[in-house]
């Protein structure tokens, strides 16, 4: 149990981040910690990953024709395993409640608070991954607990239905749900009704997004901060200004990882599915089209989008989708800060005390809550 680094090399990688402007958007560029050549794999990474390509040839294809929960399948037990570490507990009360959904389902959320927390706190909804049918309350918790330890902030985790058992607008819902809840509960959680942010990883991230612009519409206006972490910006697929879909060509990597990096990017877009976005057919199902913006908030004008943060690593799969948002919110003039993860792709940020960048993206997320909520650097405590 613990940190499987040196906490220094987090120190160490910071000091060597850098900002630079990259077609228009200024971007956070953190190198991976322990150095190496421009384009490398972490190192963690890659030593997990090594032997992917040969493995990938004996890895069952996607079966065509397949109906929605069978492509899901071979993959829901392996998003449901905690891949992390525990390096966030002592001090840290968590407790449950159900909140109703728009239907009167009673979405399970589990609510983390220092024990010494103070009063009238920020407070973070938080939507966790998973490609909408996997993941789960326990996958984050980590995540959430860390947070707490970097922010005094009231956390809500939520633990919304999955797919494709079912589908939007259900798991949207109950996370709207929850949002308008910690908004209506704001006092007796301890939390501060107009300090509200909503993060998400992933399948979350989009949610987050959507979730956010849905606030908008409907001029409730509870959401101030959208925390994205390699979220899926556009399941429709469809090309914009700044998207024109993924090239495993135009990838940042070096020479000797190369091959390493195309089948992992690879393994990630067959798990996609072969004929048909797997998001769509797993989340969407019919009931509302990919082109909206509810779905594909790539899509959108990014006209009064809340202050955000987008995270993602230079090898995701989602990384042309995520840089296309991070073009089109720059040109709309939105609050962004966005932080490139040198060596690193899709599904870092859970595991905590493996992955030194889970734990930076935790402290980062915080000082993002501090600088937008105009927290002083040191706890807020009403």
């Amino acid at each position: 149990m613990g940190r499987k680094y040196d906490p220094a090399i987090i120190v160490k990688m910071n000091q060597n981040a850098r900002t630079v402007e990259y077609e228009g958007v200024n971007v956070i560029v953190k190198p991976i910690p322990e150095g190496g050549e421009d384009g490398d794999m972490d190192p963690r990474i890659y030593a997990s990953m090594k032997n992917l390509p040969l493995m990938s040839h004996f890895m069952p294809k996607p079966k065509k024709n397949a109906t929605p929960l069978e492509q899901i399948l071979p993959y829901r037990k392996m998003f449901g395993e905690y891949q992390g570490d525990i390096i966030a507990d002592e001090g840290i009360l968590t407790s449950e409640i159900k909140v109703a959904s728009n239907d009167g389902y009673q979405v399970p959320v589990r609510v983390y608070k220092r024990q010494s927390a103070g009063e009238n706190l920020p407070i973070m909804v938080y939507i966790h991954g998973g490609g909408f049918f996997g993941g789960g309350l326990d996958i984050v918790e980590q995540m959430c607990k860390l947070l707490v330890q970097d922010i005094d902030c009231v956390c809500l985790s939520v633990d919304y239905r999955l797919c494709p058992e079912n589908h939007f607008p259900q798991p949207f819902d109950d996370c709207m749900s929850v949002i308008h809840y910690a908004y209506d509960h704001a006092a007796e959680l301890g939390g501060n009704r107009d300090q509200i942010a909503v993060g998400g990883d992933s399948a979350g991230g989009n949610l987050t997004a959507c979730l956010a612009l849905k606030d908008r519409d409907d001029k409730t206006n509870i959401i101030k901060l959208q925390i994205l972490i390699y979220p899926a910006v556009n399941i429709a697929g469809k090309q914009t200004t700044y998207y024109h879909g993924t090239d495993i060509n135009k990838y940042h990597k070096s020479k000797k990882h190369a091959k390493v990096i195309n089948a992992v990017v690879g393994l990630m877009n067959n798990m996609m599915g072969s004929d048909g976005n797997m998001l769509e057919n797993v989340y969407l199902q019919g009931n509302l089209p990919a082109e909206s913006i509810y779905a594909s908030p790539l899509l959108d004008d990014f006209h009064s989008v809340v202050p955000t943060l987008l995270t993602f690593g230079e090898h995701d799969m989602l990384v042309f989708e995520d840089f296309a948002y991070a073009k089109t919110a720059t040109e709309a003039g939105v609050d962004l800060k966005t932080i490139i993860y040198r060596g690193l792709g899709h599904g870092f940020a859970d595991q905590i005390g493996v992955m030194p960048q889970a734990e930076d993206l935790m402290a980062e997320t915080a000082k993002r809550m501090r600088e937008v909520f105009h927290l002083s650097g040191e706890d807020h405590a009403g």
